[in-house]
């Protein structure tokens, strides 16, 4: 009898000791994330990730975390003041500062090398985006995987991928899973891109990758299909021409296409198939270069039917500074003597700048022979 007695104790205690065991496992261990009945398994991994990086009560390490990152990646006091009022009372996560001493000289030297950085670069990316350094893990939801899966996706060398993670550094903090894949996936059925349009979508605009379907590009795309008309490949080579299209509000785009309509006197037939053959027109504001630019052409050639023949035969002409361009080789021509015509015109707009130069040195000799032979002719006349 008293050996079963024993028996049964030695059960309950044991029983006993498992569960009190259990009550004290570290916080990550109960924090159960689901979506329906699934455990997101990756949210765990990197919750428990983050309980072997930080000391969230260290004063000496949060205060050498302080120095690195003023000392090696230029963080004002303000900043960092802000990182550490942003995170007081999260007990269940920590800031960069709070990381283990060496955690952020490791990573930033990891994601200097990954992508091939200068220091200057590494610098402004972390800056614009601190969190990646709290982020960046092994694991499939850190970083690298990030880095990794938009590498192969997007067909890119290490080159252009460094140029695509510059370009919006906040791509390394988005789900690949909620928001990436879907995005990259929707755009290359909808514009009917192949891989390598695709590729091409995003290195010209790596902010797509934040944009809301439901919300930006989806009615953004089926607003402006509807307003000029264009079939699915008309739609897709002028989205590929200019995607930043997919993060303008239709209503910017309305003004501007209402003002080129117009002002320019085009049809609807007209003013479509000058947007698809000049997209860039959409990304111009009105006040600044639309307006101003055409009204230089009406007063340079003289004539306001002239200037719109030439503004809509070739629409690359709005792309031309006045400043820098325009206006000082106009200036040159007419101190040179040469006819302004829209010839002329087309020469002052596209010519490279010895090409340029040299016109004007020839022209200038022919002005001092046109001269010295007047002057000649004046005192013979005498």
């Amino acid at each position: 009898m008293m050996g079963r007695t024993s028996f049964l104790n030695f059960v309950l205690l044991t029983l006993l000791f498992a569960i009190a065991g259990n009550a004290f496992q570290p916080y990550y261990r109960h924090q159960q994330y689901r979506v329906g009945n699934i455990l997101h398994q990756q949210d765990y991994n990197q919750r428990r990730l983050v309980q072997l990086s930080y000391a969230p009560t260290d004063p000496s390490i949060i205060e050498h975390n302080r120095q690195y990152l003023i000392n090696e990646l230029g963080f004002s006091q303000q900043k960092l003041d802000k990182i550490a009022a942003s995170q007081r009372g999260k007990r269940s996560r920590g800031s960069i500062l709070n990381l283990k001493i060496g955690i952020l000289d490791d990573r930033v030297s990891w994601l200097q090398n990954r992508l091939c950085l200068t220091d200057n670069e590494i610098k402004k990316i972390i800056q614009s985006q601190p969190t990646i350094l709290w982020n960046q893990s092994e694991s499939d939801t850190g970083i690298g995987s990030k880095i990794d899966y938009l590498q192969n996706r997007l067909l890119l060398d290490d080159i252009l991928l460094r140029k695509v993670i510059i370009g919006n550094p906040s791509t390394l903090l988005t789900s690949v899973e909620d928001n990436i894949e879907p995005t990259l996936d929707w755009l290359q059925g909808s514009l009917q891109l192949d891989d390598t349009a695709l590729s091409k979508v995003i290195q010209r605009q790596p902010t797509i990758l934040h944009l809301s379907i439901e919300d930006n590009m989806e009615p953004t795309l089926q607003w402006l299909q509807n307003r000029l008309q264009l079939d699915d490949d008309a739609l897709g080579k002028t989205i590929k021409r200019l995607p930043s299209i997919l993060g303008t509000t239709t209503g910017k785009m309305e003004t501007k296409l209402d003002w080129l309509q117009q002002r320019l006197l085009l049809s609807d037939e007209e003013l479509s198939k000058m947007i698809q053959q000049y997209p860039t027109l959409l990304s111009f504001s009105i006040e600044n270069n639309l307006e101003p630019t055409f009204n230089f052409y009406i007063d340079a050639l003289g004539n306001e039917g002239e200037a719109l023949v030439f503004v809509t035969r070739d629409p690359s002409a709005f792309s031309r500074s006045l400043e820098n361009r325009l206006k000082p080789r106009l200036k040159q021509a007419l101190d040179t003597g040469m006819v302004i015509d829209s010839k002329l015109m087309r020469v002052i707009m596209v010519y490279p700048n010895d090409q340029w130069n040299g016109k004007v040195t020839r022209e200038m000799s022919k002005k001092w022979v046109r001269d010295n032979e007047k002057a000649i002719n004046e005192r013979n006349n005498k």
